[in-house]
């Protein structure tokens, strides 16, 4: 803690001196060797987190208000930050233990359930039609904030060792069809091959598409959303862990005209496993089409059985986006972005979440301890191919089921 300004730890201990005891915070701190930090973009990822918690999601939050969204109602699903610094090779954010507040991971080898499913979708939906609505009230407010919302990742040209680590994760993929076999494989594998040649640009592509974007979550699977069980009689307030309200409650010097809308707020009754969501990790917040955010978090988290009622997940998506909209004051809002267009857009990128399924399943599908140790592996060598620590996942049961249904999908649902 000795690279703390004397500012920040004033700060710190007034925000101490006034938090209940005890209190449990989580650290994200960004790695310290120049391999690893190269390899990871840290300082980018770093930034680009602090930025979404410090202007982003405030912004955000002030918007719902001014447009009478109750506090109850308005996406604030994530954690509250206490301090964050972004030095280069001193980047830390300080957070709030949401595990010490009953929040908790979903099982990570597992697909999520319907209901679940939905859950995510629906919030996905209330948080991208935030960006919807103030690209039509507060278009220089939403211009300013995303200008500074540049891609981290898939930025050209994407490097040739990139390039081949890409194309690997294919014929992984191919391979999963081998060991999995089902009728029409054929067409499916030779599909493959040519996205084989398409992959990193593909990827590019999707990213820099500039119709119907959104502030997309940019990393939305299963290790970064946690969920509680909802409490039975929950009279819609957060219990204290994500008063990311500091500068929320001056409604009238916020920037935003204040539309009072008057909506009829109904009270939920909530099933017996009704959840609360929290959204974590938003180190590649980016502007993007809604696809991005949906075909990752569908690929990468749920399993070919669901999938066959993906056609009704995107219209219930759809229709928590148009509604939320329309309460955020939105004219047109199923104009606006009607689901015709929603369909097009995943016909035309959804092959991003396929593309991060096909980097990241293999590890989804192992328990953390099975996990390579690829930190370790980066600070003894240079040279390591990180690849090759992951090879015995790939002979993973649960990795060629999943991986080969996420193939066939693509196919089946005509987004490859």
């Amino acid at each position: 803690m000795g690279f703390l300004c004397s500012r920040d730890l004033q700060y710190l201990q007034l925000m101490f001196a006034e938090l209940p005891k005890p209190f449990s915070v989580i650290a994200k701190v960004a790695p310290t060797t120049s391999l690893r930090r190269s390899l990871y973009n840290s300082s980018a990822h770093f930034q680009r987190e602090k930025y979404v918690f410090d202007v982003v999601l405030p912004m955000f939050e002030r918007f719902q208000q001014a447009r009478g969204l109750r506090t109850a109602k308005s996406f604030a699903h994530y954690p509250s930050v206490i301090v964050s610094e972004c030095c280069e090779g001193f980047e830390y954010i300080l957070q709030r233990d949401l595990m010490a507040h009953g929040y908790r991971n979903f099982p990570r080898t597992e697909p999520l359930a319907y209901e679940d499913v939905l859950l995510v979708l629906t919030h996905l939906a209330q948080f991208h039609a935030i960006s919807f609505a103030m690209q039509q009230q507060a278009p220089d407010a939403y211009a300013q904030i995303v200008s500074e919302l540049q891609e981290t990742i898939f930025v050209p040209p994407l490097h040739s060792s990139f390039v081949d680590f890409l194309q690997r994760k294919v014929d992984y993929a191919i391979e999963t069809l081998q060991r999995n076999p089902a009728a029409g494989d054929g067409a499916v594998a030779e599909r493959l091959c040519r996205f084989r040649d398409e992959y990193g640009q593909a990827m590019v592509d999707c990213v820099q598409n500039r119709d119907d974007t959104v502030i997309c979550h940019g990393d939305c699977w299963i290790s970064n959303i946690l969920y509680r069980p909802m409490p039975a009689q929950r009279n819609g307030t957060d219990d204290g862990h994500n008063n990311n309200n500091n500068n929320n409650n001056n409604n009238n010097n916020n920037g935003f005209n204040n539309h009072q809308h008057s909506h009829n707020h109904h009270h939920h009754h909530h099933s017996q496993n009704a959840k609360e969501l929290k959204f974590l990790d938003w180190q590649v917040a980016r502007c993007a089409t809604p696809a991005i955010d949906l075909s990752y978090f569908i690929f990468c988290c749920t399993d070919s059985e669901l999938r066959e009622r993906l056609p009704e997940l995107l219209r219930k998506y759809h229709s928590a986006l148009v509604r939320r909209m329309d309460e955020l004051g939105t004219v047109n809002a199923r104009e606006l972005f009607p689901f015709e267009r929603l369909q097009m857009h995943m016909k035309k990128y959804a092959r991003f979440g396929f593309g991060m399924a096909l980097m990241t399943l293999h590890s989804t599908c192992c328990v953390e301890k099975d996990l390579p140790n690829v930190s370790a592996a980066l600070e003894t060598t240079e040279l390591v191919d990180i690849d090759e620590l992951a090879k015995d996942m790939l002979y993973n049961p649960a990795y060629i089921k999943r991986m080969s249904g996420v193939c066939r999908d693509m196919v089946r649902f005509g987004y490859l």
